[in-house]
């Protein structure tokens, strides 16, 4: 997985092969070949370990408080760069752009249609227990979690499409309205 991550960084999905893979990993192709049947079975697996390497690194920094892990969870994904100092491997905005890449395919192609419907699934679950946690804790308001997690990650969603083919970063825009979102849509008046 960290070959891949190297060559879809210095590559992009377009230049991506497999021997560039093995190249990276300092394998040969038919030792690749004896744990994946090809390329798109591995970049399937790929997007498998972004959500399972995700998950790990928010659980590194998870704490407490629901109105903080949901800013870590949003955070994590809004600046991916900013984990760097939890994980050896933190995607870059490059690789954002190579995941919008991998996205895409799932407009033609079935596998990473259901592949990316899974992680969408995951990824709305997993913010869905933080916005429920804050329910029950009373820092936020009685919403409907799912709803709620379904409108965040299509906002972080934009924003990543967003960021990965603009030359500038609109991230602090996002962030700022984010934690508007957060102040009069989900925290409880404390007044």
């Amino acid at each position: 997985m960290r070959a891949t991550y190297c060559a879809l960084d210095q590559y992009g999905y377009a230049g991506l092969s497999i021997q560039r893979i093995a190249d990276e990993a300092d394998l040969s192709k038919s030792t690749f070949y004896h744990h994946y049947d090809d390329k798109h079975d591995l970049l399937t697996s790929f997007v498998d370990f972004i959500l399972a390497e995700f998950s790990r690194i928010f659980s590194l920094t998870a704490g407490e408080s629901p109105t903080e892990n949901l800013r870590t969870y949003v955070g994590l994904i809004l600046e991916p760069e900013s984990v760097g100092d939890v994980a050896e491997m933190s995607p870059t905005a490059d690789v954002l752009g190579t995941y919008v890449e991998l996205r895409a395919q799932a407009i033609q192609d079935e596998t990473f249609r259901q592949k990316f419907t899974e992680v969408d699934q995951a990824f709305e679950e997993q913010l869905a227990t933080i916005i429920r946690d804050g329910i029950e804790s009373g820092e936020f308001r009685p919403v409907d979690p799912e709803a709620t997690a379904t409108f965040v990650l299509t906002l972080i969603a934009g924003h990543t499409f967003r960021r990965s083919t603009r030359e500038d970063d609109p991230t602090e825009a996002v962030r700022d309205e984010f934690e508007s979102y957060i102040q009069q849509s989900l925290l409880r008046d404390e007044s």
